[in-house]
């Protein structure tokens, strides 16, 4: 029998590889996160410099935008507009 460090918990190859798994998907998800979020955060610092206001409906639009290349083409709209309408088409 194997003897079991205090405070270790020792599981079947086969679960710690699913707990593995999981731990590896869930750092993913959280590198996701943080760069999305990153990337609103810097779309909304460069609407504010550019000084073009923001609607609470276009304010929701960027909070739930959840894909990068989206993000990403918003930022590039900053430079040159003079509205959110134009950054955000």
């Amino acid at each position: 029998m194997e003897r079991q460090i205090e405070g270790e918990a020792t599981f079947p190859p086969f679960v710690q590889k699913l707990i593995d798994r999981g731990v590896r998907e869930g750092e993913l998800k959280g590198m996701r996160e943080g760069r999305l979020e990153g990337k609103r955060d810097t779309l909304q610092r460069l609407l504010a410099r550019a000084g073009i206001g923001l609607t609470e409906n276009e304010s929701a639009r960027i909070q739930a935008c959840t894909d990068v290349t989206t993000l990403d083409r918003w930022i590039e709209n900053v430079l040159g507009a003079k509205t959110a309408t134009e950054v955000l088409s």
